[in-house]
């Protein structure tokens, strides 16, 4: 139950009664040596001022509630120890200030915290991913390196440099028939050798020369 609620059984003495120094000590003391009724006093007086005030920082209604409802059962469950620095009212708005500030710090820390789990996530599982790429790519690269000379400079040319079937056979001065079939004893030999670690390596990024492999068939199209 909140104290606005605890508080509204019967009528209380106003805080405002309060005109002088000597005033606000001895109602003070009376919060100190446990006087609920000064406390109530205190605390009517000043709810809706310091919710409001609240409210300035928070923007939630449920928060700035929250905040000022602090305030006050700190004050109460610390109430024999309560000496308040300079008046009261500063005290309590200077009391609720810096319990808006701490809220909000606090909400801001554990965004950031959620922010970098998601990020270091993200970050990880990219990291990850780049490495079984690299893994797969050094892979089809000692795959290639293991056929004859002719087979591997096509299967290389077109798996790792990307060129088309007659841009290979220009540069090595064969025809495109030629490329085709060499390509496609390549690409055999390749799926045969690399088939076991490719099941179980995540896909490597556009433009990699496994991720071209394991995209490309024997009947790829001549001028892809």
């Amino acid at each position: 139950m909140s104290l606005e609620l605890r508080f509204t059984h019967q009528p209380l003495p106003s805080w405002d009664d309060v005109r002088t120094d000597a005033d606000e000590r001895a109602w003070v003391e009376r919060v100190r040596g446990g006087d609920i009724e000064a406390f109530e006093g205190l605390y009517r007086a000043y709810w809706e001022r310091l919710y409001t005030f609240a409210f300035r920082y928070m923007h939630s209604k449920e928060d700035a509630e929250e905040v000022v409802q602090e305030v006050f059962f700190r004050i109460w469950r610390g109430r024999s120890h309560w000496v308040p620095a300079g008046a009261v009212r500063n005290y309590l708005y200077l009391a609720v200030r810096n319990s808006a500030r701490d809220r909000l710090e606090r909400a801001a820390v554990a965004r950031r915290w959620r922010f970098g789990q998601r990020a270091q996530q993200a970050t990880d599982a990219e990291v990850q991913a780049d490495l079984e790429a690299r893994d797969l790519v050094a892979a089809v690269e000692r795959a290639i390196s293991e056929l004859p000379d002719k087979r591997s400079a096509v299967c290389k040319l077109r798996l790792i440099d990307e060129l088309s079937y007659a841009q290979i056979a220009e540069r090595l001065g064969i025809s495109e028939k030629t490329v085709e079939t060499q390509l496609a004893r390549g690409l055999k030999f390749l799926r045969d050798r690399i088939r076991p670690q490719a099941r179980t390596t995540a896909a490597p990024p556009e433009g990699s020369a496994a991720k071209t492999y394991r995209s490309t068939s024997a009947a790829a199209p001549r001028g892809a």
